[in-house]
């Protein structure tokens, strides 16, 4: 029992206790930035979107986190006890189903894609913050504090402004919780550009909604002066720079507009309402989505420059390569020009074949590994022509294993150095076997060698580091190669190679 309580206040108590304080915090600044003398109608409301981050990245069990503090707020902003209870339920009920509907259509928290954004701007905000409206719009009707004519337009009013504090907080929540929002301390240029950028954007909201822009020019147009500096924000510094520069608008803009100052101010209240949710709305989905899809652009230059240095380096690997293995096979032949004129020719006529395949298969980036075990054998024929009598080997592969696809040339060099550390005073035997186990390639190359041969010692020769460097490069994390010497004596070297992408064995 005792150990028992640590735990469940790490694991539930105090993220509940977190959440609370950072959405009682929210609710309490939300009143002093939002609200003029109590009267005002506010158009943004960022409790909501700072429980949907907290519950998306905590998990459902800090829905009591979210619930308890907006009702101890209610409670002392005068509110009516059943309302108090109810309307609190309303935002844990969007938040429920905002996040319930993410996790299920598989959101990433990371927002890594524009799709990210789109559905939290829909599933996330808009859908759910709606049904939230509508049952807060009830309990006001259910405490008597609105009329049945009432009903809908409260309701449109809770929506739209639990809404927009989704679209505006839960992103800035969901970064900072990804390390996307602190830059690193050697990007300093990158550091000081976003600084810039969200500096130009607070002073063009200033301007904008303070009232000191009414006696330049006095119209709504005069709202989107920080447009601009947003979207420039968005595509260089990518979504984390847009969040930041999207909440710094939205709160000025809602803070002066509270206080009946800047473009959207008008006698009717209703009309400066809705104008300012227009203005968030299309401030924050622009900023957003240029900001998501600059990210994206920016990770797919990334990957094609990874992609193209990958492919340089594996064509430097195959250089290395094939020229090894046309060493061991000429140095074959002119072992046997001396002392037997045919059988070199037949081993020419070999090696013309052998050549030829090899050059086909090197064309693709992938092959069966069927392709590359005809390859071997047809060299092991020619070592057999060497060594004639003294050299023995065998090659077995299930069905399965055959059709597995593997980069060319990549066995090749096992073999090859099989033979050379195999044959001691003209004798050996090679033993290649390959099956398929849990869905990874297992292919196992045996040789004979004397006692003090230490494979550790051969380990990087040209062959095999090729070897090491185009599995780490070319094939999926986790496959390997290993060498180890055997209890009959012989020398192993193990590779297992995991399904490439897109490819089946």
């Amino acid at each position: 029992m005792k150990s028992s309580i640590p735990h469940v206040f790490r694991a539930v108590l105090l993220p509940n206790l977190c959440v609370a304080i950072g959405v009682y915090l929210a609710a309490w600044g939300s009143s002093l930035l939002f609200r003029n003398g109590g009267e005002a109608i506010s158009t943004v409301w960022p409790t909501g979107g700072i429980a949907l981050a907290a519950v998306l990245l905590l998990g459902f069990k800090v829905l009591p986190g979210v619930f308890i503090p907006l009702c101890v707020s209610s409670v002392t902003a005068g509110n009516p006890l059943l309302f108090s209870l109810l309307g609190p339920a309303g935002v844990g009920l969007g938040v429920w189903l905002g996040a319930s509907l993410l996790i299920r259509f598989r959101f990433d928290t990371a927002m890594s894609s524009t799709r990210d954004i789109l559905m939290l701007a829909g599933v996330g905000s808009i859908f759910p913050m709606g049904i939230a409206g509508l049952w807060i719009s009830l309990s006001l009707l259910a405490a008597g504090l609105i009329g049945v004519t009432q009903l809908l337009p409260v309701a449109g009013i809770y929506w739209t402004a639990n809404a927009a504090g989704v679209l505006i907080s839960a992103p800035v929540v969901l970064l900072m919780a990804s390390r996307r929002v602190f830059l690193s301390i050697p990007e300093v240029k990158a550091f000081l550009i976003c600084v810039i950028q969200v500096g130009l954007v607070a002073v063009t909201s200033w301007v904008a909604f303070s009232g000191v822009g009414s006696s330049l020019v006095s119209f709504e147009g005069l709202a989107y002066l920080p447009f601009p500096f947003v979207v420039w924000a968005a595509l260089s510094g990518g979504l984390p720079s847009a969040s930041i520069s999207v909440v710094v608008v939205v709160l000025t803009a809602a803070g002066f507009t509270s206080r009946e100052l800047g473009p959207f101010s008008s006698d009717v209240a209703l009309e400066t309402f809705w104008q300012s949710e227009v203005f968030i709305a299309i401030i924050a989905s622009t900023g957003l989505l240029i900001g998501a899809g600059s990210d994206a652009q920016r990770r797919e230059k990334r990957l094609l420059a990874e992609a193209s240095t990958r492919e340089a380096e594996l064509e430097r690997l195959k250089a290395q390569v094939n020229p090894h293995f046309l060493f061991n096979c000429l140095t074959a032949i002119q072992s046997l020009v001396r002392t037997d004129g045919r059988a070199a020719e037949e081993g020419l006529s070999a090696l013309s074949s052998l050549l030829r395949k090899s050059l086909d298969v090197a064309k693709e980036p992938l092959i069966p590994l069927g392709e590359e075990l005809g390859i071997i054998r047809d060299a092991l024929r020619l070592q057999k022509m060497r060594f004639e009598e003294g050299l023995e080997w065998s090659i077995r592969s299930a069905p399965e294993a055959e059709t597995f696809r593997v980069p060319p040339m990549l066995l090749q060099p096992l073999v090859e150095n099989a033979v050379k550390h195999g044959v001691c005073d003209g004798f050996g035997q090679i033993d290649l076997e390959a099956n398929v186990h849990d869905g990874e390639l297992v292919v196992t190359v045996r040789n004979t060698a004397p006692a003090i041969c230490d494979p550790a010692k051969w380990n990087e020769s040209v062959g095999l580091a090729s070897v090491r460097a185009r599995i780490a490069s070319s094939c999926p994390k986790g496959s390997i190669l290993e060498f180890s010497r055997t209890s009959d004596g012989t020398i192993q070297a193990l590779a297992r190679i995991k399904p490439m992408l897109g490819t089946h064995s």
